[in-house]
């Protein structure tokens, strides 16, 4: 009786296979690939070889250097990490833009609203503000062609801390309240108090920094300044006063600020 030789073959093509096929079982010394099929019953890296015209090598597995998912804090009653998906540094998208202003990481505004909520709210005349979480009339809103419901994200009462806290590089809006409270709502020049009804105080920064009509840096914030003493007064002192003559109540605000920066500027010892 004759021995009979059976030549291994190559392995046919299953249907519904979804595995790259590039070291088939009992040929190939390597272990099968277990990347998914892209075109050629070969997975993309395997691909790249096959173009170059290189013998088909196993891929090396890319250690992640970073973690897959958000480890910045979850809920506040709870001691879980965030667990969002990680885009830089280990934190979601939300972490990330905190950790950008330099500001401490905090939980995430993690109130939703299903979507018939949302209409729901609207066909009232409502919509709820993700800032003070309160539901308003539209009425108090600002109008906005970006928006579906033609009303700004934040209500009237949180859209100008969210414009500060953006300009400004403030951690976040309730840092934009503390810094104000802080000074108890007075100018660092004049000492008037802000009262309602009174044109709003604005926050300086030094303009040789950062320019007057784009974003601050958040480390040249200078001080809280009422309309007269920033617009008319602190202005003409920067730009002709200084050289002319000395005005004692914006020299001192102005060396302030000029010691606070050469102390953080020092090398730490």
């Amino acid at each position: 009786m004759t021995d009979i030789q059976l030549t291994p073959q190559p392995p046919t093509l299953i249907a519904g296979a979804n595995t790259c096929a590039a070291f088939p079982p009992g040929i190939s010394p390597y272990p099968p690939c277990e990347r998914p099929v892209r075109s050629n019953r070969l997975c993309d890296a395997h691909n790249q070889q096959r173009s170059r015209g290189t013998e088909l090598r196993p891929i090396r597995q890319r250690r992640r250097t970073t973690p897959e998912f958000c480890t910045g804090p979850g809920a506040e009653e709870s001691n879980m990490p965030c667990g969002l998906p990680a885009i830089a540094k280990g934190l979601c998208n939300g972490h990330y833009q905190q950790d950008t202003r330099r500001g401490e990481l905090t939980p995430l505004y993690t109130q939703r609203i299903r979507q018939d909520e949302v209409y729901s709210l609207l066909d009232s005349g409502l919509k709820r503000c993700p800032a003070c979480r309160n539901v308003k009339p539209l009425t108090e809103y600002s109008r906005s062609s970006a928006q579906h419901s033609g009303r700004s994200t934040y209500c009237v009462v949180c859209q100008p801390d969210y414009v500060l806290m953006k300009r400004f590089r403030f951690p976040s809006m309730e840092a934009v309240r503390e810094f104000r409270e802080s000074r108890d709502h007075r100018c660092d020049i004049c000492k008037r108090r802000w009262q309602e009804g009174d044109i709003a105080f604005h926050i300086d920064h030094d303009s040789a920094c950062c320019p007057s009509g784009g974003s601050s840096c958040g480390e040249c914030v200078r001080g809280y300044l009422c309309h007269l003493c920033n617009v008319q007064g602190l202005s003409w002192y920067e730009l002709v006063g200084r050289s002319v003559t000395i005005v004692p109540v914006f020299e001192d605000y102005l060396r302030r600020y000029e010691r606070r920066r050469r102390e953080t500027l020092l090398p730490e010892a």
